[in-house]
This record gives structure tokens, sequence and C-alpha cells, in this order.
């Protein structure tokens, strides 16, 4: 796989998050789900807000320096570029799931409480996501290839 066609696919993937959450604010702004279901009971909104919180705050800092870890343990020793390639698009598109995952979740949160934690918590998610941003020059210096290599 060439590294133009991984940086597009990561590309289209990276969108798709933004796309997913935007129209999940839609979808509750316009009224075809139902916004505050759980906001008259309190404790409901203390525990998904709290969930919500834990899975901000564990999955962020995880993922990238799982990837990080990953990248430097499993994917550089491959002996051939192919290889190294397969390896960290499929780590990139984890990466990318744990912050979409952060970002749908606490959307969904701060919708269905009309608590601004979820908010702050899926705005924290997709900021992360810029960490995720892929471009060629990243994938080769993260991988280490020269020009000629790829």
């Amino acid at each position: 796989m060439e590294i133009k066609k991984i940086v597009r696919r990561l590309w289209m993937e990276y969108l798709l998050v933004w796309l997913l959450s935007l129209g999940i604010v839609v979808l509750y702004e316009t009224g075809v789900m139902e916004e505050g279901t759980w906001a008259h009971d309190g404790r409901i909104c203390y525990v998904l807000q709290t969930a919500t919180i834990l899975l901000t705050l564990c999955l962020i800092p995880v993922s990238l320096k799982m990837f990080s870890a990953v990248l430097n343990k499993r994917v550089l020793p491959l002996a051939d570029t192919e290889s190294k390639l397969l390896s960290y698009l499929h780590w990139s598109e984890i990466r990318l799931a744990l912050m979409a995952i952060v970002a749908l979740i606490g959307l969904s949160v701060y919708y269905t409480t009309l608590s601004s934690i979820g908010g702050l918590c899926a705005l924290v998610g997709l900021l992360a996501s810029f960490f995720c941003l892929p471009g060629e020059e990243k994938v080769k210096n993260e991988l280490n290839l020269n020009n000629d290599e790829a």
C-alpha cells in the first residue's frame, strides 16, 4: 500500500469522525432526537457525567501514549515497508477510533443530561484528534522512511 493511499484513507476516516459528531449535534438540535432525556434524574446525570469524565481521562492519554509505544515496539522493527505501512494504518485507525468514542459519547451525554460536562469532554476528544491528522511527511518521519523506500 502506498503512503498516499494510507494518508487519503486516514483523512477520510478523520473527516468521518467530525461528520458523525456534527450529525449528532444536528439530530439533537433539530429535534429528531430528544434533548434532556435524563436531565430530571440527578443520579443518572451524575453517573453519566462521571463515566464520561473518566472515559475522557483514560482514553485520550492511553490512545496517544499507546500509539507511540506500539509504533516503537511493534511497527518500526518490522522488516519490509509494506508491513510497516499496514501496521501503521491499523494502529492509526485504533487511535482515531478511541478519540471518536470520547467525542460521540461526550456529545450524547451533553444532550441527554443538558449539562456542559459532556460537551467539554467531547471538545477535548475532538481537539485531541488533531494529533491524529495524517500527512505524507508525518508518516515518513514516524516510520523513519527515506524518500527511496516510500
